[in-house]
């Protein structure tokens, strides 16, 4: 694993390391004149350079932290509803323009009891790569149920969908499908999403057709609080 980090790490550090110092280097062009829109959109570029050299090696530890078997999950009962609304808001401010990321509950029930933040971990990634895959001006669906045998999860979009051929392979660490071109990322996420869900004792099933979109859903058994064990 540590020698495919190298790997890919030497590729995927190289762009943003590059537009970290180029900005910098313009940034202090545009000080002594003032130019507060040319400083502000170097400062973004920045930020999100940053945040994917923290992506990759988040994931990277996270990978590592289970392989190592100090992941356990932490059960515990939360209003569903409440926690994937915001959770929606947070993951709209990183959408591309026109992008809007719908979302929708099904059932009586809001409770659910679950590791919050191993799920909550999934569904970024999940909504991540949704974001990332898509076009300008797409619509992203996020939706829940409760019903009296599961927890349901699941997300769609409308972007460059999966190629049939790399359906087999896409749980596999490092392994990036073969449509994605220039798309930066690390081949890992969908490997811990699928080792999260398995410690929570899930399943994950997904649908996709090149260039025309993805569904991922995750299930879960439906589990009880010791307050509400039946």
């Amino acid at each position: 694993m540590k020698i495919h980090f190298v790997s890919m790490a030497s590729h995927e550090f190289r762009t943003p390391l590059s537009s970290i110092q180029l900005s910098v280097v313009l940034i202090e062009k545009y000080l002594p004149i003032s130019d507060s829109a040319q400083i502000l959109k170097h400062l973004h570029k920045i930020k999100n350079a940053i945040a994917g050299l923290n992506s990759i090696l988040n994931d990277f530890l996270s990978l590592e932290k289970l392989d190592v078997g100090i992941v356990k999950p932490h059960y515990g009962s939360f209003d569903i509803v409440e926690f994937s609304e915001e959770l929606t808001e947070e993951m709209q401010l990183i959408t591309k323009k026109g992008q809007i990321i719908i979302y929708q509950h099904t059932g009586p029930d809001r409770e659910i009891h679950i590791d919050q933040n191993l799920l909550r971990n999934c569904l970024i990634n999940l909504m991540t790569n949704a974001i990332k895959y898509s076009g300008e001006h797409t619509r992203i669906e996020f939706s829940t149920e409760i019903n009296k045998e599961e927890y349901i999860f699941t997300i769609k979009d409308n972007g460059l969908g999966i190629p049939e051929e790399d359906h087999s392979s896409i749980f596999y660490p490092f392994f990036r499908a073969h449509n994605i071109d220039n798309i930066p990322g690390t081949g890992l996420g969908l490997t811990i999403v699928l080792r999260y869900v398995d410690l929570m004792s899930g399943k994950v099933h997904f649908e996709s057709k090149q260039g025309a979109g993805t569904q991922f859903t995750l299930l879960f058994k439906k589990m009880y609080s010791t307050n509400n064990a039946l």
